[in-house]
């Protein structure tokens, strides 16, 4: 693996601004108060899975277009490869953070036993009722109590079975959160986000996405406008300049290969598509944002 935990995390947070940091076998480490090196308003994307807990202050922050506030007792999870956007943090911001690889996520044997990626895709921030704090209080606990005994051979089972165990009760609480929003509208508008997260480089088109609904491209425009407040075709064009802003900002591949990257047949159609939505030539932008 070649450390590759430790390397992503460098790019991302200053290490100078720590309060505890516990590691287990370049698979998961949980960061008590890190500082991020990270501008505000400018996405980027992580390839590891975040779990995020806030115990002081207040944040506010973009997982695929989507804004979400949270603030002491809030529990926040992004999966790998979501756009991520940090909008503002108080002053008195401090959370722990959990951080896992993709091998660490397969080794917990929930995928095909709990839906459990796909419910949090769809409701990655929850609002924990004291059992739930309590629980996660416990697991973080017992994890930073395990993690240092190096000696302790068992350690990595150990901590692998008390993160499974965590999150298949934790799942138990994202399900309740996401069965009180019954509201058909908003049920068919989180199907289509989630269609669109999944496909927009591929199709841009009202249409495909009405019939994998199988609704009219009328009917999805009307209910994800008035559910959401955005048109369903602001939804595609908001996803593909995210991704779009994304890689010019945090990437050194030329326009052409973004272009590409999202599906366009040219630069010159990438470029006018950019322009109409965003106001401004993919270079432009590129100039003046760029860190």
């Amino acid at each position: 693996m070649e450390n590759r935990l430790t390397k992503t995390l460098q790019k991302y947070i200053d290490n100078g601004a720590i309060d505890g940091i516990y590691s287990i076998d370049e698979q998961l480490v949980i960061i008590d108060n890190p500082s991020f090196a990270i501008l505000p308003n400018h996405p980027y994307r992580c390839p590891l899975s975040v779990a995020l807990y806030c115990t002081r202050g207040k944040g506010v922050g973009r997982i695929n277009a989507t804004t979400f506030t949270i603030s002491r007792g809030s529990f926040m999870i992004v999966l790998p490869n979501q756009i991520t956007e940090l909008v503002d943090v108080s002053s008195d911001f401090q959370a722990t953070y959990v951080i896992m690889t993709d091998e660490f996520t397969a080794s917990l044997g929930i995928g095909n036993t709990f839906s459990l990626q796909s419910t949090i895709a769809q409701s990655p921030h929850i609002e924990l009722v004291d059992r739930a704090k309590e629980a996660l209080e416990g697991y973080l606990s017992m994890c930073k109590s395990i993690i240092p005994e190096q000696r302790n051979p068992n350690r990595l089972e150990i901590v692998i079975l008390l993160t499974r165990a965590f999150f298949l009760g934790l799942g138990y609480f994202l399900h309740q959160a996401e069965s009180s929003e019954n509201n058909r509208q908003d049920k068919i508008t989180t199907e289509f986000i989630s269609l669109v997260e999944q496909n927009y480089i591929s199709h841009r088109d009202l249409k495909f996405y009405a019939e994998q609904l199988s609704l009219t491209p009328k009917h999805i425009s009307l209910v994800v406008k008035q559910s959401s407040g955005k048109s369903a075709t602001e939804w595609i064009e908001k996803y593909v300049t995210l991704d779009a802003i994304t890689q010019l900002t945090s990437t050194d591949k030329s326009i052409k290969e973004i272009a590409y990257d999202l599906g366009f047949p040219s630069q010159s159609f990438f470029g006018k598509y950019f322009c109409r939505v965003v106001g401004i030539s993919p270079a432009e932008y590129r100039k003046a944002h760029k860190k």
